[in-house]
């Protein structure tokens, strides 16, 4: 590049520096319109994920803790923006007002001593609180994207973190022998990429102090390398030197540490005002999941629930959703001989073939086998259940029609049986289940 040119590119440069708070403005109002339009579609997004966790076993490394750094990420790019406009606004304001009557004249305004000497040291040159306001606007404006895609690269660390477990599991189950190999290689990869994951997230929030470290630097270039690659660091790795290389960006690399700290107390803080009432109490509440017209449309329950409130026409529909990481265990305590239809996560032709060939009567008695249900603690014999999706909830599992047109108007409790596994053997398998009772209240007319 010859040395006009560079030339030329620098003048551009610093040109665009001096007009960038235009594009920070459109970029921060269109992403706050598109982020604010976006939360519902976020909900639905949580819902299909958790009805995922009713048949995954780690949800939690693999599925969840991801999607809640994407709400994560939702809330920071919200609320810093939204005070990024905010700064600007006050940016512009000192701008025009610079503009009206200059910098600030204290012999104007005539003040006492005591306050004259005190606001004179307190109260900066207008123009550098100009300039202080500009530098705070872009730190904010990098600081918010450096902290999205920080929160990507831990998402993306937690998801391999959590293939890895699921690898380990598999061997552990697989082969059964007392020595494995194998296992004992996958637990060694598995705690050096947690422990080196680790290392690699205190060099990150010390601002590079291992690698300032020359003795230690060669060994940790290796890791740092690795790990440089899966979180996809290179993305934001010159944003995140570039504020590094000055002491004001430091501090704002600095605050990332308390500003997540209060960000995690925020989104989990549950401020309680009611002194006198249980905080769990639900043998003596109406629980809204237990009914699908008061259901909030945003969590998926395990539970199982009643079509409302209150028996219509006589009848009352009682829905027992299924959830594999633990029904799973149970049935095939219950019947050892039923052959599963699917094996694996995803179907293939196989498994498809699997699927339609399995005997449905054989697997509803199996299924029908873990419910006991009663009204009033009286059971209900040669009570019928049917294969059902929930149209609301989208949950799969079994529906039961109950006729209630005999019973008494006013409240009454239908109680549900569940067989679940509570004990396993050493190798993982169910060896005893128990009996979970759940009451639901009901009122019929």
């Amino acid at each position: 590049m010859s040395s006009e040119h560079k030339k030329s590119f620098s003048n551009w440069l610093e040109t665009l520096q001096q007009e960038s708070w235009h594009l920070e403005l459109l970029i921060s109002g269109f992403a706050i319109f598109l982020l604010a339009g976006a939360r519902e579609s976020i909900d639905v997004l949580f819902f299909k994920l958790q009805l995922l966790s009713t048949g995954f076993q780690y949800f939690d490394l693999f599925i969840n803790i991801p999607a809640n750094i994407l709400l994560g990420s939702w809330y920071v790019l919200l609320i810093n923006l939204i005070l990024h406009v905010i700064l600007r606004g006050l940016w512009v304001s000192t701008i025009g007002l610079r503009y009206v009557s200059g910098d600030i004249d204290f012999k104007e305004i005539n003040l006492s001593p005591k306050f004259d000497d005190f606001l004179r040291k307190k109260i900066v040159n207008f123009d550098l609180y100009i300039n202080q306001l500009e530098k705070v606007c872009s730190s904010v404006f990098g600081f918010t994207f450096l902290t999205v895609f920080v929160l990507f690269s831990i998402s993306i660390y937690s998801s391999i973190g959590g293939l890895l477990i699921l690898i380990l599991d598999w061997i552990a189950i697989v082969d059964k022998s007392e020595l494995n190999v194998l296992f004992y290689i996958c637990s060694g990869i598995t705690i050096f990429y947690f422990l080196g994951g680790l290392l690699y997230f205190i060099d990150f929030i010390t601002l590079g102090w291992i690698k300032r470290k020359k003795s230690i630097s060669k060994f940790y270039f290796p890791l740092y390398y690795f790990f440089s690659i899966i979180t996809l660091a290179t993305i934001y790795r010159p944003l995140y030197y570039n504020l590094i290389d000055n002491r004001f960006g430091r501090k704002v690399i600095l605050f990332l540490i308390p500003y997540t700290f209060v960000f995690f107390l925020y989104t989990n803080l549950d401020i309680k005002t009611h002194q006198y009432l249980p905080a769990y109490a639900p043998e003596a509440s109406i629980v809204n999941h237990y009914y699908d017209d008061q259901w909030d449309k945003k969590t998926v329950s395990n539970e199982a629930s009643l079509s409302s409130l209150f028996a219509k026409n006589g009848y009352i529909q009682l829905f027992l959703p299924y959830n594999a990481t633990s029904d799973d265990n149970a049935i095939k305590l219950i019947c050892p001989d039923l052959e599963p239809a699917q094996k694996g996560l995803f179907l293939f032709d196989e498994g498809n073939i699997s699927r339609f060939n399995m005997n449905a009567s054989e697997a509803m008695t199996c299924h029908s086998k873990r419910f006991k249900i009663y009204i009033d603690k009286v059971l209900l014999e040669d009570n019928q259940f049917w294969f059902h999706k929930h149209p609301i909830r989208k949950n799969v599992g079994l529906l039961s029609i109950i006729d209630v047109s005999s019973l008494k108007s006013g409240q009454h409790f239908i109680r549900v049986g569940v067989l679940l596994p509570r004990e396993f053997d050493k190798e993982g398998n169910p060896s005893k289940i128990e009996e979970l009772n759940l009451d639901i209240p009901f009122w019929t007319n």
